[in-house]
């Protein structure tokens, strides 16, 4: 987070996301809730977001931007919005998984992940934002479908753009929520990801963005998350707060 007033927007909308460990995930995987403990990406001290060149939010390289829009360029359309994601796994996860990762301090922001806010109304100066819903946003209107234009990953769940489904099919989206573990109240945080299928009684494999992988804390990954409510501890507003993830529901792209 490289100002301040992306800072308190990320206070006010909320665009977090649940952080997972492993991609390429089958049933012998750590599941995200089950094998998996909450992981959550270091952000710089609160007294010193200003100073850009201590903590690496300088700009790409030339070379670097042109490779974005190389990658964006060759993504496809379709044939769903689901196809567009998971291609950036089957062309990058195994061959370059940097050029679909969140790039870490001291390096540049990775300008393939700024260019997914082209999808929301929040227009961001770096990577150092969660980004799960403008990866989902992104790949929607990549395949001429409508999102909803939000960088907060609970707009799925609320905007009221999206049915609503009970049992889900490839394609659809998850969304996940986080709520406070001693009132129970939503804290309007958590996750959205592409359904892709369900690997056991309490457990399903999504595709999403800012999840991590590989020994990348946040990057474009397949991952299997557990349905039931499972604890975790989430940073909100400069806190580590206890709380407890919740599946909210499965919602179908139109």
């Amino acid at each position: 987070m490289i100002s301040r007033r992306i800072i308190n927007f990320s206070m006010l909308a909320a665009p977090f996301v649940l952080r997972s460990l492993v991609a390429h995930a089958d049933e012998t995987d750590p599941i995200v809730g089950q094998d998996t403990p909450f992981q959550q990406l270091a952000f710089p001290p609160i007294d010193s977001i200003d100073n850009e060149e201590l903590f690496g939010y300088s700009p790409p390289t030339e070379a670097q931007r042109s490779k974005a829009a190389a990658i964006i360029n060759a993504t496809p359309k379709g044939p769903t919005a689901f196809d567009v994601a998971k291609s950036f796994i089957t062309r990058f996860a195994k061959s370059d998984p940097d050029a679909i990762s969140q790039w870490p301090a001291p390096q540049a922001w990775n300008p393939l992940v700024k260019e997914f806010f082209s999808a929301t109304s929040l227009r961001v100066n770096n990577d150092m934002v969660d980004w799960c819903a403008a990866f989902v946003n992104w790949c929607i209107e990549r395949n001429n479908k409508k999102g909803t234009n939000s960088a907060a990953s609970q707009s799925f769940a609320n905007s009221g753009i999206l049915p609503r489904v009970d049992t889900p099919k490839q394609g659809d989206l998850v969304v996940f929520t986080c709520y406070d573990k001693q009132s129970g109240k939503s804290l309007g945080i958590g996750h959205v990801a592409f359904f892709e299928e369900t690997t056991g009684a309490n457990t399903i494999r999504v595709i999403g963005g800012n999840q991590s992988a590989d020994g990348h804390s946040s990057i474009i990954s397949e991952r299997q998350f557990l349905t039931t409510p499972f604890d975790v501890h989430r940073h909100v507003g400069g806190e580590y707060v206890a709380c407890i993830y919740k599946l909210n529901g499965y919602f179908s792209i139109v």
